[in-house]
């Protein structure tokens, strides 16, 4: 920076860790403090009512404020209606109109930095107008992937977006969506996530694999991630049905988070007999998760839509092969062939992810080549990527250089 002070910045996202989510967002948490060693930051994370109903009638009405993250963070209620989603953000601006306004003053930020189309960015960009600052957002998959299929969100989403100074893109297939939506080309960013090196790192299987109790010489595939309809993971339990009728018995597939799809998936592995092989954890926290990818041999992602997958990245960085399919970021970060780092297959076809995962199992890989493919992205990268960025947006907007 070379003007008298620094930066400041406002993050406005839903997608943010509480001591209440502790497992939600931990991409945007590791942005956001790599962006906050650089300038001033101050985060809004809205919740709607809906979600604290039960909670106590202090964070029903006032919403609460924490720092256990290192970054001072406020988490205000907005009200809303469930079911009609084409309000919500019409609606996160009312309930939140005098937060913002006593926020800017508060903290007299310099720029605003949203995360997720609706109702996040559409609120942001009119709060930053109001404001007289630049917004830049992020978008992160089924935002854009999902979201605009539905023409009144489509019709709130588009605008918003053609009037932001930059919105960056966690992967090229993202990118290429937003130009789809009318954001003028030259204001898209493609920006991938990272990973941690430090907590993903080459580990011996053995004691991770005692301790969750998997046979020391089984084949093991990994599965870490929402159990829902989106993220495939129906298939890959179809897939591992597949390996079993073709004999191959010494795979097992551990399957760790929640969601709407877990108990009929724990119905669907009894049914198919595979309650000896294939283990459903439930939840996990983000700290367990590294012990989950030292226990394995490959990881899979089955997903039907993807964004920039963080967990593909962390399965690299710990060493582990990945099986993906071929939607969108994933083909960015899984490579094929000489030197690649894991395999691709059609989303849907639990055939052809059965058969990957039987030859990424039997492929002789090299931990430090698979650490090696993911090396250069870092969280601190990031964090310098989105201070130079906002700087840039700053000083076109200023007409002079940089601040």
């Amino acid at each position: 920076m070379t003007g008298e002070r620094a930066m400041k910045v406002l993050v406005f996202t839903h997608h943010y860790p509480s001591t209440r989510l502790p497992t939600m967002a931990p991409y945007s948490y590791h942005t956001y403090r790599a962006l906050a060693r650089r300038c001033e930051l101050r985060l809004v994370a809205p919740i709607p009512w809906w979600t604290r109903a039960r909670g106590a009638s202090r964070e029903l009405f006032g919403g609460t404020r924490e720092a256990h993250t290192g970054i001072d963070a406020l988490f205000p209620t907005y009200w809303s209606v469930p079911g009609l989603p084409s309000l919500h953000a019409r609606a996160l601006r009312a309930s939140l109109g005098r937060t913002m306004a006593g926020l800017r003053r508060e903290f007299p930020y310099d720029a605003i930095l949203a995360a997720w189309a609706y109702p996040d960015t559409v609120a942001a960009e009119a709060f930053a107008r109001e404001a007289g600052v630049p917004v830049v957002t992020t978008v992160l998959g089924s935002d854009i992937n999902e979201q605009p299929r539905n023409p009144a969100l489509r019709a709130q989403i588009a605008p918003a977006l053609q009037r932001c100074a930059r919105v960056v893109a966690v992967s090229g297939a993202l990118g290429e969506r937003l130009v789809e939506l009318g954001v003028p080309r030259e204001r898209v960013v493609v920006q991938l996530n990272a990973v941690d090196g430090a907590r993903f790192a080459i580990r011996d299987r053995a004691e991770p694999r005692r301790r969750f109790g998997v046979p020391a010489d089984a084949k093991v595939v990994l599965y870490a991630g929402y159990h829902v309809p989106e993220k495939g993971v129906d298939v890959l339990v179809e897939a591992m049905a597949h390996l079993d009728r073709a004999g191959r018995r010494d795979i097992h597939l551990m399957m760790v988070g929640g969601g709407e799809l877990l108990e009929p998936l724990r119905a669907k592995v009894s049914a198919l007999g595979l309650g000896d092989r294939v283990r459903l954890f439930g939840w996990a926290l983000p700290v367990e998760i590294p012990d989950y990818m030292a226990a394995c041999d490959v990881f899979c992602l089955p997903s039907r839509r993807e964004g920039c997958p963080n967990v593909v990245l962390e399965a690299l960085a710990s060493g582990r092969p990945v099986v993906g399919t071929r939607v969108g970021g994933v083909p960015e970060l899984v490579r094929e062939g000489q030197g690649g780092n894991g395999f691709l297959v059609p989303p849907g076809d639990p055939g052809a992810l059965g058969a990957a995962l039987a030859r990424a199992l039997d492929t002789a890989w090299e931990p430090e080549a698979l650490r090696g493919s993911v090396g250069a992205l870092s969280w601190d990268v990031v964090g310098e990527r989105y201070h130079a960025l906002l700087k840039e947006v700053l000083g076109e907007q200023r007409g002079r250089g940089p601040c």
